[in-house]
């Protein structure tokens, strides 16, 4: 009997596509508007990708940039929904609050 295949993240290609912040704002926007449940915005916003987006932009940005405080006032919402120690609807209103519709409209690269 051979030994079984064991893959590591390295070894397997990603095949999604790239985050598209554009998708992410009309997702968000839609439940904005009142057209979309709380739970599947935030849902559409981890299968878009939002958590990949969010990390990149806390690498990217600099301790003196102002919008380092707008990447960590999101990341504490987002953070506390994958947690489970916030309801969604806090988190949405959170994300709202801290500005996810103007980060999204002009992400911080990597």
């Amino acid at each position: 009997m051979s030994d079984p295949v064991v893959f590591d993240d390295s070894t397997v290609p990603d095949h999604r596509p790239a985050p598209d912040s554009v998708k992410l704002a009309g997702q968000f926007a839609e439940w904005i508007r009142g057209e979309t449940l709380v739970g599947r915005m935030l849902a559409n916003l981890k299968t878009g990708r939002f958590p990949e987006v969010l990390a990149a932009a806390a690498l990217a940005a600099e301790d003196d940039d102002p919008r380092a405080e707008l990447v960590a006032a999101l990341s504490v919402h987002w953070d506390g929904w994958e947690r489970g120690s916030i309801v969604p609807l806090e988190v949405a209103e959170g994300l709202r609050d801290a500005g996810l519709e103007a980060f999204l409209a002009d992400p911080i690269e990597q």
